[in-house]
């Protein structure tokens, strides 16, 4: 019988402390992310900068104002290069994300199912899942860059964005169709994150390829959408909490930003993994771990889950 979500908030925690290990794909994803993005950025600037550095110009001398007039003029005159750069450096992070959140998942229907998990589920759930995951990701970016859509008569009737701010009065209309779209992309926005909130865990869970887990996950969020709903805005409510904090205590303190990076890898990110991966097992009917049937009957419970 599927679980109601207070049960799937309590399990799912119970589950999440008996397996910090979870917090591991995250850490990693995110070390590995700040590696590539290093080594993108100083790609850029050597890129950019080349010419002048061959100069002999020293940019640690130039004050921040002068340096980004620079590279902002640098950046128009390569800006196909820029563009492909960015394209490139985008799919590469997304795909590294991919593999670490498929194995993130992966570890948490393992712990959903049978009680533990171990890293070599994460590496499993990544290589099988990574492709497919990244390519469900892009998917879901061009499905919310479509919505651009709603802001494009918007901005044809403001026309020029600079005469908009001289005179607003003069554009009045058009800003008012333009504010109008972009609050029809936001709600557009919404409403795709939150009925493909199960996208990614249909697909790991059930090794599906991108079109038939966003199908999954569509129908599971219409028999489900109060419990879904409830569990949105619990993770979009955690994942403020670092933010909060962090103004609370001071945001100008490096050790203040490392503590609340470390909370959101660590505790907010793994527990909502395990919180979804739960939601989504339940409402498919899976068997899950219940360690007061393992105490009755623990034989009987691991045949169930190996399929015997």
């Amino acid at each position: 019988m599927p679980e109601d979500i207070g049960t799937i908030i309590n399990k799912g925690f119970k589950t999440w402390v008996r397996n910090l290990n979870i917090s591991i794909p995250f850490i990693l994803n995110s070390i590995v992310g700040g590696i590539i993005s290093f080594f993108f950025f100083a790609l850029i600037g050597v890129l950019l900068l080349g010419p002048e550095l061959e100069s002999g110009l020293d940019p640690t001398l130039l004050p921040p104002e002068e340096l980004f007039s620079i590279m902002g003029a640098a950046v128009l005159e390569n800006i196909g290069m820029v563009l492909l750069l960015g394209i490139t450096f985008y799919l590469l992070v997304t795909f590294v994300q991919a593999f670490f959140t498929a194995g993130a998942i992966g570890m948490a229907k393992r712990a959903a199912e049978t009680g533990d998990t171990v890293l070599s589920d994460m590496v499993i759930a990544g290589k099988k899942n990574a492709f497919r995951l990244f390519l469900v990701s892009v998917l879901m970016g061009l499905l919310v860059l479509a919505g651009i859509v709603f802001v494009v008569p918007g901005a044809l009737a403001v026309g020029d964005l600079s005469l908009l701010l001289d005179n607003p009065e003069a554009s009045l209309r058009g800003a008012g169709l333009l504010s109008m779209g972009i609050m029809v992309w936001v709600l557009y926005v919404l409403i795709i994150n939150i009925s493909l909130s199960l996208v990614g865990y249909a697909l790991v869970v059930d090794e599906l390829d991108p079109l038939e887990a966003i199908s999954r996950a569509l129908r599971v969020f219409m028999g489900n959408k109060l419990d879904i709903i409830i569990l949105w805005v619990l993770s979009l409510s955690l994942s403020f909490v670092g933010s909060y904090a962090q103004e609370l205590i001071g945001s100008d303190s490096g050790f203040v930003i490392i503590l609340t990076t470390l909370f959101s890898l660590i505790v907010i990110a793994p527990l909502t993994a395990v919180w979804w991966t739960r939601l989504y097992l339940t409402k498919t009917c899976r068997d899950l771990y219940d360690h007061k049937e393992l105490l009755c009957d623990p034989h009987e419970f691991m045949d169930n889950n190996r399929g015997f």
